[in-house]
């Protein structure tokens, strides 16, 4: 566990490079999976593993975002915990809820093995998660993935860090619940879950990487599964349900976090954005540190819509721009502090109605 906030860009980097000092660049090895080990040393992972509080994991995510690298490792970072160990800590709480005797001995084992991917020592595995769906309206009722016989059929359309990752937490639609997954992806390998006369892996599994013009160096993926076969041990949670939207308000949350660390070297430069990116920085580190343990979704409600827009306004007069959606225009990561997604939308409207 790491106990300074020394920028990993800085300590471990390369200059002219995107990759770790003395990192054999390799074409089977992407960009967050090179700095993984290193952010597993430096602690990053901490949080997920009881060592710390949510607010030190935030404190390190700003100092990452301060080099332009390090925006990006920031993003992938905060996305596989926030989401993908959101989803693993949900399920692991569940299972140390419920009496031994009803426990699936096979699915412990699949959730032990699972945090070993936050742990040092093993080999390097990188999770992602999958929820969007082609007209899903980030409505969950509209999901269309289903699961029938035990195979796997869907399409998710935007999995953020799923061209790196190993495994896919893949949430679906059955009746009135959202079950979770466990997908794994062997590119170049057979499923053992496939019969050895029918393990060809590409004709259950279509997939289409690509990258944004915000934080470019994170990948995702569109994925189509085809009556991919999966086991009663891949069910790793019965309902994602309401705990979606405690993923996507630690997801916001981590972004004013990011905000926080990329303008650092704007704010030594205009005294305004200096002030406004201290109060920003207060309002976070005071309301967090009311936080004991985890921040459930009532908590982080409590403190949404989350208040960036004085900052941004700034950053808009110090360039002499007409409004914060302006702000790509001097840098297209400014694009992941300017909040139109439709879920985030809606929770404003939850957050405008629980006031009313």
């Amino acid at each position: 566990m790491s106990g300074t906030n020394e920028n990993l860009i800085l300590k471990y980097g390369e200059p002219g490079s995107i990759y770790p000092r003395n990192f054999t660049q390799s074409a089977a090895v992407g960009f967050y999976r090179s700095w993984k080990p290193i952010l597993i040393q430096e602690g990053y992972y901490d949080f997920l593993l009881g060592f710390e509080s949510y607010l030190e994991f935030q404190k390190k995510l700003s100092v990452l975002a301060e080099e332009p690298v390090g925006v990006s490792l920031a993003l992938s970072c905060m996305v596989e915990v926030n989401v993908a160990g959101g989803i693993l800590s949900h399920a692991t709480r569940i299972q140390r809820e419920e009496q031994s005797e009803n426990l699936n001995p096979n699915a412990v084992g699949v959730l032990d093995s699972l945090w070993q991917a936050f742990r040092a020592g093993g080999s390097t595995k990188i999770f992602a998660v999958g929820v969007s769906e082609p007209g899903w309206e980030t409505k969950l009722r509209k999901l269309s993935s289903t699961v029938k016989d035990e195979k796997l059929s869907g399409t998710k359309s935007f999995i953020t860090n799923g061209a790196e990752a190993d495994i896919i937490f893949w949430v679906i639609k059955s009746e009135e619940k959202n079950p979770v997954y466990l997908v794994r992806r062997y590119q170049n390998q057979t499923n053992p879950n496939l019969n050895s006369d029918a393990s060809d892996i590409s004709n259950q599994m279509i997939e289409e990487s690509f990258h944004t013009d915000f934080t470019p160096l994170v990948t995702h993926l569109k994925l189509t599964l085809c009556e991919y076969p999966i086991s009663p041990e891949d069910l790793v949670l019965e309902n994602y349900g309401k705990l979606g939207m405690e993923l996507r308000l630690k997801e916001l949350l981590s972004l004013v976090s990011l905000l926080i660390g990329k303008i650092k070297k704007v704010s030594l430069e205009n005294k305004l954005v200096n002030d406004e990116r201290e109060k920003l920085k207060l309002w976070r580190d005071n309301f967090l540190g009311n936080c004991q343990g985890n921040p459930d979704a009532d908590f982080l409600l409590s403190g949404f819509p989350f208040p960036t827009e004085d900052l941004l306004l700034a950053l808009c007069k110090h360039w002499n721009l007409d409004s914060p959606k302006d702000l790509k225009s001097m840098d297209p990561d400014y694009q992941l502090f300017v909040w139109e997604d439709q879920f985030t939308q809606m929770l404003i409207q939850k957050k405008k109605r629980k006031l009313s």
